[in-house]
């Protein structure tokens, strides 16, 4: 029994389904003696749903619409169109009855989404009449309206459908989303008519537009996909249809459709179509479509030299002169750019613009005055910077730029100083051991004047004494004024009496100048003198300069000591000052007058500065430099120590010498 009971449901199909309502309708309309008369073959599959021919009509079925009878003209012209299964008018959703206008009126709807029907009168036959125009038709009272019943199917033209009937005409545009009628008073009336429109019926009413399944777009391949939030697409054996709410269902096809997709389609910076493709007039055949970006590209092409985009300033002026059909002609070629120029090539010459002035010129050239008022769709002219805000006579303005960049230099002015004083103090670092808080400035002093005496007639009486040596090796006239301490250039103070103002100081600065003892020396190294300590001054002369007749060129330091200038300022050394060059020039003329008596037996060689910077390879030491130098450590090293060539150097010296009287000291 319970076998029994659930055999029907095992058995039950769609088909089986289907066939039960069919035969449950034909039925209903009279069976064999009805007006389908008797059945011609089984329940048969067809498009979406299913039907069932009989002597007299046939009858189509699915779920959602039902089950509906169809014979005579009605079916025909179904049946003319594609039918269920080809057509887009979808299934009946009525059986085909009588008009309104007369008995012998005859009528069906169907289930698409635009609500198409078929009328027909023996006088005027069957014609589809769906979308905006049904819409209107129907506003209208129908077929027992003023327009009476079709006359013919609906026409394309552009953007506007138009159908005929026996009492005038119906028209809608689907951009300016107006009604047009004949006669005209009529169109009134249709004010404020809402027109539903989906994706669906759109792209329907654009393949219908270009031909239907005759047309050049052919057979429907695939199903309908989405672009965007709100667009779509749908494919056929000879194109596209593209959609969105915005710019409406268009066609592009062939070579167009191609060059379109090659630069993204619709998800590329063209846009969606807002024109289905069209002839583009040119004497030897072309199409053309438009797109939705904001500059107004199209596509245009023809057989003889292909397809390319026109937009922005091109498409304006190309307009302007007359497209393709103009004087320019249609494009060879797409839009170049130089800088700020843009460019495009026609068959008859070339148009240029520079974005920076809107100007136009042309090849051939007398066509650019035609277009010196062109507005060019999307341009924006560069902006000019506004002029501050003049503040009240009396205040500052806090607000403008340059205040702005004060206050945000501070800061910046604070940190540099800190690098500059962290500086400093690492050059003495790791030595401020060897001088303790007791340290006695006035015995630094003495033992330093003892051990290296000063002689006031050094320069005339050519005594042997340290600073003359010192003076001499760096071509320095012996007797000039004393330099600052420790390569830090503050020359107008006595270092041993700064040092005493800021002991903190001094130690970092003596322990850089006191090298420590090599265990190969036999005797101490004294501590560097006054004049001894001044690697600025140093820095700016010149090595092996002639010292007969007053041994010393002011104008020849005076330009070593702008290049000795840079490479101290770079290195965190002692800069050479105009001041110093002043006191050269006196110290010559001083010494030109003791000693015009004597002769010159020195040879002069070619000039250098004392220090020098890294080459490209900081390992390698310049001719000349053998002293590495560390700014951070504040040691030098000399070739012959074992870690010499393991360190990189940020500054080189001539020698030992100059090397301590900038504040380094030996590693030992």
């Amino acid at each position: 029994m319970v076998a029994f009971a659930l055999a029907p449901v095992a058995l039950a199909t769609p088909e089986s389904d289907a066939a039960d309502v069919i035969t449950r309708t034909y039925d209903g309309s009279g069976g064999p003696a009805g007006p389908m008369g008797p059945p011609d073959g089984g329940v048969y599959p067809i498009g979406a749903g299913f039907g069932q021919n009989y002597a007299g009509g046939k009858i189509f079925f699915t779920p959602e619409t039902g089950a509906h009878l169809m014979g005579g003209a009605i079916l025909a012209k179904y049946e003319s169109l594609g039918g269920p299964a080809d057509s887009d008018l979808g299934f009946p959703t009525i059986d085909e009855g009588p008009g309104r206008i007369s008995p012998e009126s005859r009528n069906s709807t169907f289930s698409a989404s635009d609500k198409p029907v078929i009328f027909w009168t023996p006088e005027t036959g069957a014609h589809v009449v769906r979308g905006a125009i049904n819409a209107a038709w129907d506003k209208l009272g129908g077929s027992a309206g003023p327009l009476g019943v079709p006359t013919e199917d609906e026409v394309y033209n552009g953007d506007a459908v138009t159908q005929k009937f026996t009492g005038g005409e119906l028209s809608w545009n689907r951009v300016s989303k107006k009604f047009a009628t004949v006669p005209p008073e009529l169109a009134g009336q249709l004010d404020g008519l809402n027109v539903p429109e989906d994706a669906t019926s759109a792209i329907n009413a654009a393949r219908r537009a270009a031909g239907g399944a005759l047309g050049p777009l052919g057979a429907k391949q695939g199903q309908q996909y989405a672009i965007g939030k709100d667009g779509a697409g749908q494919d056929f054996a000879g194109g596209k249809i593209f959609y969105s709410p915005a710019t409406g269902a268009n066609v592009v096809t062939g070579q167009v459709l191609k060059k379109y997709e090659s630069v993204g389609g619709p998800e590329g910076d063209l846009g969606l179509p807002i024109s289905s493709e069209t002839d583009g007039g040119w004497k030897t055949g072309s199409r053309v479509s438009a797109f939705a970006a904001k500059d107004k590209p199209v596509i245009f092409w023809t057989p003889d030299y292909g397809a390319f985009i026109v937009r922005g300033a091109m498409n304006a002026a190309w307009t302007k002169l007359g497209g393709a059909t103009g004087s320019m002609g249609p494009p060879v070629a797409d839009q170049t750019e130089d800088g700020n120029v843009v460019s495009q090539r026609f068959t008859g010459g070339q148009i240029s613009w520079d974005r920076q002035t809107n100007k136009f010129s042309t090849e051939p050239a007398n066509l650019a005055a035609g277009l010196s008022d062109l507005q060019v769709p999307g341009y924006e002219p560069p902006e000019t910077p506004a002029a501050p805000a003049s503040a009240e006579p009396g205040k500052r303005n806090w607000f403008t730029p340059s205040w702005w960049w004060l206050l945000a230099g501070i800061p910046l002015a604070v940190l540099v100083a800190l690098v500059l004083v962290a500086t400093l103090r690492n050059r003495g670092g790791g030595h401020e051991e060897s001088l303790d808080e007791g340290f006695d400035f006035d015995t630094a002093r003495e033992t330093a004047e003892a051990e290296e005496p000063r002689s006031a007639d050094a320069d005339s009486a050519g005594e042997d004494d340290s600073t003359a040596k010192l003076a001499e090796s760096y071509a320095r006239p012996p007797g000039s004024e004393p330099y600052g301490l420790g390569g830090l250039g503050r020359s107008d103070q006595d270092p041993f009496e700064r040092a005493e103002d800021d002991s903190h100081d001094v130690a970092d600065e003596f322990s850089d100048l006191e090298p420590e003892p090599d265990e190969s020396d036999t005797a101490p190294t004294p501590i560097p003198t006054e004049e001894e300590l001044s690697p600025g001054r140093h820095a700016a002369m010149a090595l092996d300069e002639p010292r007969g007749n007053g041994g010393y060129d002011a104008a020849g330091a005076g330009e070593a000591a702008a290049a000795a200038a840079a490479v101290s300022g770079a290195a965190g050394l002692h800069e050479a000052t105009s001041d110093d060059v002043d006191d050269a020039e006196d110290d010559d003329a001083d010494d030109a007058d003791e000693d015009d008596v004597e002769e010159d037996t020195t040879e002069t060689s070619e000039a250098h500065t004392a220090i020098h910077l890294p080459l490209d390879d900081p390992y390698l030491a310049p001719d000349g430099y053998p002293i590495k130098a560390d700014t951070r450590s504040g040691l030098y090293w000399l070739p012959d120590d074992e870690y010499y060539d393991h360190v990189p150097a940020e500054v080189y010296f001539v020698n030992e010498d100059f090397a301590r009287a900038n504040g380094f000291v030996r590693r030992d």
